[in-house]
């Protein structure tokens, strides 16, 4: 983790007339950025560091723009300063949906269906507008992803993949990304899950939901940000409510059920192998082991997918059970 520079970060709010002000770290993420709170009298603001050797700033400016111009709650920016890559946000609180739900566990099920269902509105308000100006989430960028499963996860695992298997590997992953939807490709903000959904609850409609963390933005699938929330690594959502959720998105959102389901599990597959490489790499070059310990959680949607009766994963199952 790059450490803040707190001279330069004076600078930066003293530039946009932030004066005795207390800062505080919020958070990290399992990028390079790191968030802070900044009180400075009766306001408050989010500080974003995003070193710039690392991330570049730009992308988030572009889509945060987009998100509030069509109405969405992204968090205003009051400035930025590309050179340091800081960003001064608004402060939407502490009510992540994680959070809040972790409050009422045990018998949060309710609770979670309404926060859900919200998340799931506002999918489906941002599968209905014209789709931001973004790179294409094509087959090459999807390969690209599943990849890191082989790069990092079998490296953890000290496995090894054969070329006759990695060849195997490529034509059977094209041949899935194939029949992906190609003609109705929407916004993807491709990392739509609980940590980064904020509850705000002084607002309407699904503007009570407060997007994070969507610089990665891409135009894809409108069942890729579906697969995020709902088959998210970090906390389990209750299945009974995972299924009435994805009925409810189908329903609402009057999409053909069969050409979405298909991309569904075919993304749901290609998420989740790439996830289990990331949180590899996450503790082999970053040493951030923590992500070890939701492996379990991914390898079981992984394993899931592979035992489905859908036979475009047969041979994709029969050459992943070696290795997961």
């Amino acid at each position: 983790m790059i450490e803040l520079d707190k001279k330069q970060a004076g600078e930066f709010l003293a530039k946009n007339n932030i004066h005795d002000f207390e800062i505080v770290k919020v958070a990290g993420d399992a990028s390079f950025r790191s968030y802070y709170r900044i009180f400075c009298a009766d306001k408050k603001f989010i500080l974003m560091f995003a070193p710039p050797k690392f991330e570049d700033i730009k992308p988030f400016i572009k889509i945060d723009e987009f998100l509030i111009a069509h109405d969405f709650s992204a968090p205003k920016i009051f400035a930025s300063d590309e050179n340091f890559g800081f960003i001064l946000l608004e402060d939407f609180g502490d009510d992540v949906y994680t959070k809040v739900l972790k409050k009422f566990e045990p018998d949060n099920q309710e609770l979670e269906l309404e926060l859900y269902q919200r998340a799931c509105d506002c999918l489906i308000g941002l599968h209905k507008i014209k789709p931001a100006n973004l790179p294409f989430y094509n087959n090459a960028l999807l390969y690209r992803e599943v990849m890191l499963f082989i790069d990092w996860y079998l490296l953890g695992q000290k496995k090894e993949m054969s070329l006759a298997d990695k060849a195997l590997f490529k034509n059977l992953w094209f041949e899935l990304f194939d029949q992906l939807d190609k003609e109705n490709q929407v916004t993807v903000l491709r990392d739509y899950h609980a940590d980064n959904l904020m509850v705000l609850s002084d607002r309407i409609g699904y503007k009570k939901v407060g997007l994070l963390d969507f610089q990665d933005a891409v135009i894809g699938s409108k069942a890729y940000d579906l697969v995020s929330l709902l088959e998210d690594a970090r906390r389990d959502l209750n299945e009974k409510n995972r299924a009435m959720l994805l009925n409810y998105y189908l329903e609402k959102s009057a999409c053909d059920k069969e050409s979405f389901l298909r991309d569904y599990e075919i993304l749901s597959l290609q998420r989740n192998i790439k996830i289990i490489g990331i949180f590899s790499r996450l503790s082999i070059r970053d040493s951030k082991h923590y992500y070890l310990s939701l492996l379990p959680r991914v390898l079981n949607f992984i394993v899931l997918r592979l035992n489905s009766k859908n036979q475009i994963f047969s041979e994709m199952s029969k050459l992943l059970q070696k290795f997961v």
